[in-house]
């Protein structure tokens, strides 16, 4: 064999090598993406299972954790304590605590009000009389979570108020604790929001006159 047939040939074997590589490279990218969830990596000679959570994953997780409800449903809840620093809400039965939760009370500029308030009034499926979205009316999503009652509506949409479930009204101007998204900080609009599950379950043993209590 000529020494420029032997080049050759040892030029065709890498190449055939290489596109092999590739090729079982590829296979094991794609199977690897397709059971992220399953495969098991080694670190330092130990297999632990791959797992990916999203940010609210892991928000919602926080939450669910932080809820205890211990209630007896034949008695009612006798007090509502809430730190807004903490952003905790405990509730006794005489006393003895048996609930608690993280909530979400009023951002800076919308701060829930501090002091003992009796509960006004129940509204199971109860409506904001000041925020809401703008809604396409085609499709119905939404346009803009931050919309205001009696703004003007971008064209083609119109506005729909907040729901706020399970409303325990603590004040006149409309301050209350109602079923919402929970972050565990201080977001809402001056209201108290409550992990939906919880705040069904507590208004069912929640009394009008129920005292409120909210801290710093």
């Amino acid at each position: 064999m000529s020494l420029r047939t032997l080049q050759m040939s040892l030029r065709m074997s890498l190449r055939v090598s290489l596109l092999l590589l590739a090729a079982g490279l590829f296979l094991s990218a794609n199977s690897l993406r397709a059971n992220d969830r399953e495969n098991a990596v080694s670190f330092g000679g130990t297999k632990r299972e791959v797992q990916y959570f999203s940010p609210y994953d892991a928000l919602q997780k926080r939450i669910d954790a932080s809820i205890v409800w211990n209630v007896d449903p034949s008695q009612p809840i006798t007090r509502i304590e809430i730190n807004l620093t903490q952003c905790t809400l405990a509730g006794y039965q005489g006393d003895k605590l048996v609930a608690s939760t993280i909530v979400s009370p009023g951002k800076d500029g919308h701060d829930t009000p501090l002091g003992t308030f009796p509960v006004l009034a129940k509204d199971k499926d109860h409506k904001s009389t000041e925020y809401g979205s703008f809604v396409d009316n085609a499709d119905g999503h939404t346009v803009d979570y931050g919309a205001v009652a009696g703004a003007a509506a971008p064209s083609g949409a119109h506005y729909e108020p907040a729901p706020m479930s399970f409303f325990l009204r603590l004040t006149d101007d409309g301050v209350g604790l109602h079923a919402g998204f929970v972050t565990g900080t201080r977001v809402s609009h001056g209201c108290i929001r409550l992990p939906p599950t919880f705040a069904e379950n507590l208004f069912q043993v929640v009394s009008v006159g129920t005292p409120v209590r909210i801290t710093p």
